[in-house]
């Protein structure tokens, strides 16, 4: 993938960079659920998943590529966690006032 202004492809760390600001970005605005994994991240990530249908072993993966990175990538793991529990406290059936 290219920078902005076309001359030259974005380095992966890059790309993490800015994946890891959109799920921030979103995750602040209560939508980090539906950031999607980049295609050109790296070959094992999760591309094109939304990042609420990731998997424990699809984060841990993430955790990894970022860690290879040289990136902090415990992060990907704490909006994970946070996103995993917003969803499932929005399933939960709402009590009834009797």
């Amino acid at each position: 993938m290219m920078d902005p202004e076309g001359s030259r492809p974005r380095s992966r760390q890059e790309l993490w960079d800015e994946f890891i600001d959109e799920l921030d970005r979103r995750g602040q605005a209560g939508s980090a659920a539906d950031v999607l994994v980049p295609a050109s991240l790296h070959p094992e990530a999760p591309a094109g998943k939304r990042f609420g249908e990731l998997t424990r072993i699809d984060i841990g993966t993430l955790t990894q590529i970022g860690n290879n990175l040289g990136r902090r990538a415990d992060v990907v793991k704490d909006i994970w966690e946070r996103t995993q529990k917003k969803l499932k406290a929005a399933a939960r059936p709402r009590p009834k006032n009797v």
